[in-house]
């Protein structure tokens, strides 16, 4: 059994009472000594054991936004298992009805982020614990912690509590360089509650034996997805449906970009470079079309990969007429557009449509990293510091 295992059967063999364990995770909680799923080693040590399974499903095996509305099809995998769904209807997409949380005695997270904001494990695990906090519920929450995907970096601003929703948390900036267990203990101090908090740090750097999702392939597309994403919120594919989604972007209307505009844009942003291509994805918008666009390819460690994209977006949206922002309501707990709740900040959207001075927000997101960076400096577990390039 791997070292964070060892240590959690230790934690809960002297518990006192062990009773009812709740355990929310997915595929990534794998046991490479024992070649079990945790979910599996936890039998032997309770007959009530509830299993919260998050998006894209127990084995990542679904697309973004698809409803878990039938946890059956898990039933084989063991007698004994309650599997419940945390990633409900586009109403309400929390799953997890309190009392559910309340006759737990020990809860287990184990679960891979990928330092991002926008990525749905962040905010189920921060609504559990704000949840239970709420309930001020007496029971024993375990995370059992796993490397920052997107490195200790940091980038954008602290979200406003008006364009939260389930892509977005209030007052977490854009990529927060945290691991989970660090945000979690950051979060406990902020809501407090009666349960107890244990983070158990990793003992392996290299966590990436298994996709946390369907569409992060690569720890690359970790490094760019704070940027990346706010394609999500265009009419363009962010390349979903490719092999490298967030990597790949396009649409069949920028067969009309003018050739010259990579070439410029290279030029004045010489971090990466975008590499033209075309491409057909199978799935997702603009399924099986031909797409005009690119790769972007990372030339250094120093990449900025939020402003990046928000340079790219600003720019594609001056010189083609078809790029729209997509319009009506896009997740839960809010009416707002997907690019507003991407963005997070009204400045951020003011330059994205093209007003505003890249100096103004590049000094407003350098302060919001700081604060940031300093605000949770308490709650790190491990030596590297986080850290902003912006300068």
């Amino acid at each position: 059994m791997i070292g964070q295992y060892r240590e959690l059967f230790s934690k809960i063999h002297h518990q006192r009472a062990r009773g009812p364990i709740g355990l929310l995770s997915n595929q990534v909680a794998f046991d490479w000594t024992e070649r079990k799923y945790l979910f599996q080693l936890l039998q032997s040590l309770t007959t009530e054991l509830t299993v919260f399974v998050p998006e894209h499903g127990l084995f990542s095996e679904l697309q973004d936004q698809e409803v878990i509305d039938n946890t059956s099809k898990y039933d084989y995998l063991g007698t004994g298992i309650d599997f419940q769904s945390v990633y409900g209807s586009p109403e309400h997409r929390l799953g997890i009805l309190p009392q559910r949380l309340s006759e737990l005695n020990t809860l287990i997270i184990d679960i891979q982020d990928v330092g991002v904001r926008y990525y749905t494990y962040l905010t189920t695990v921060l609504s559990v614990i704000h949840t239970i906090a709420d309930l001020d519920a007496n029971l024993n929450i375990i995370v059992v912690d796993h490397p920052n995907l997107a490195g200790r970096q940091v980038e954008g601003t602290m979200l406003e509590s008006e364009y939260s929703s389930f892509i977005g948390w209030p007052g977490i900036p854009n990529r927060y360089g945290l691991t989970l267990g660090e945000l979690c203990l950051y979060s406990k101090s902020i809501y407090g509650g009666g349960f107890t908090l244990e983070v158990i740090p990793y003992d392996h750097p290299d966590s990436f034996k298994i996709n946390p999702s369907p569409n992060i392939p690569s720890v690359q597309t970790c490094a760019i997805f704070s940027g990346q994403c706010l394609i999500e919120g265009t009419n363009m594919s962010e390349g979903r449906g490719t092999t490298r989604p967030f990597e790949i972007f396009g649409a069949p209307f920028l067969k009309d970009l003018p050739q010259e505009w990579a070439a410029m844009f290279n030029q004045t942003h010489p971090e990466a470079v975008l590499r033209h291509l075309q491409f057909v994805p199978t799935f997702h918008k603009h399924s099986d079309a031909l797409c005009y666009g690119f790769q972007l390819h990372p030339l250094s460690e120093r990449l900025h990969s939020l402003r990046y994209s928000l340079s790219i977006l600003r720019s594609l949206k001056q010189h083609s007429a078809d790029l729209q922002w997509l319009t009506g309501p896009y997740e839960a707990w809010s009416d707002r557009p997907a690019i507003e709740l991407l963005a997070g900040d009204p400045d951020v959207l003011n330059f994205l449509n093209g007003e505003g001075e890249e100096k103004l927000l590049i000094e407003k997101m350098k302060l919001h990293e700081q604060e940031w960076i300093n605000k949770t400096k308490p709650f790190l577990i491990y030596i590297e510091p986080l850290f902003s390039i912006l300068e």
